[in-house]
């Protein structure tokens, strides 16, 4: 993780660097609208997808922080992933949460995204993005479920799908499949702007009965490393 942040912070210090070195003579505009594909990879074959479209809105006079939103379709696949006990009333404490082992998971989700950026000048720019609320779905998988409460009375094998409904409620009392991106952005031209960063798609699976704690809920938090363009057909 400390590596990690190392590299951003130079990313971020070299092209801060270049943009300040460049005589920039456009303006900061006060709206703009992406259209934007991203993809993301992390560790046990994680890869993340989404596309969205969102508009930002500068504000005060300089236009430079930004408040916006959109809608994103999203995705996440995994292999060998343990979903761990998701409502927050049970992941306070160690002995009430319990593991799900999903071989390939497939969850989808589509929300209505908040977006906060910081723009220092036309062509660099630091955001952070959070799905808010929206619909998750996907296919059904036969997940292993591990617990030491299960001494037969709970089934070693249960059917699963990604849960149905996506809801912003601040960490674990989030629902269903919250994505979320920290970035790093730079416009490669007036339309074309290449994103960069650390996102973190909440990943969130219902089985089709409560097991352990009367719990049906389980999710998997990973950290992926994503890449992404956005497209802007609008500037003029």
């Amino acid at each position: 993780m400390k590596n990690l942040l190392k590299f951003y912070l130079f990313i971020a210090t070299f092209f801060l660097a270049i943009t300040c070195l460049q005589a920039q003579n456009a303006q900061i505009p006060k709206k703009e609208q992406n259209f934007d594909l991203a993809l993301g990879m992390g560790e046990n074959s994680s890869f993340s997808y989404a596309l969205s479209w969102n508009q930002s809105h500068g504000m005060f006079s300089s236009n430079k922080f930004r408040l916006g939103y959109g809608i994103r379709f999203s995705g996440f696949t995994g292999s060998e992933l343990n979903y761990i006990t998701a409502p927050a009333d049970l992941t306070g404490n160690d002995a009430t949460i319990d593991t799900l082992l999903i071989s390939s998971p497939h969850s989808l989700g589509l929300s209505a995204l908040i977006n906060l950026q910081y723009q220092f000048s036309p062509k660099f720019k630091i955001g952070f993005n959070i799905d808010a609320i929206g619909l998750g779905f996907g296919s059904t998988n036969d997940a292993r479920f591990i617990s030491s409460e299960n001494t037969g009375q709970y089934p070693e094998t249960v059917a699963a799908s990604p849960s149905s409904f996506n809801l912003l409620l601040g960490g674990d009392n989030d629902l269903g499949q919250i994505k979320s991106e920290f970035y790093i952005a730079y416009a490669l031209s007036e339309k074309t702007w290449i994103r960069g960063g650390m996102d973190m798609t909440f990943s969130e699976y219902t089985t089709s009965q409560e097991l352990a704690n009367a719990n049906d809920r389980f999710r998997s938090k990973p950290m992926l490393i994503f890449l992404a363009v956005s497209f802007n057909p609008f500037n003029k």
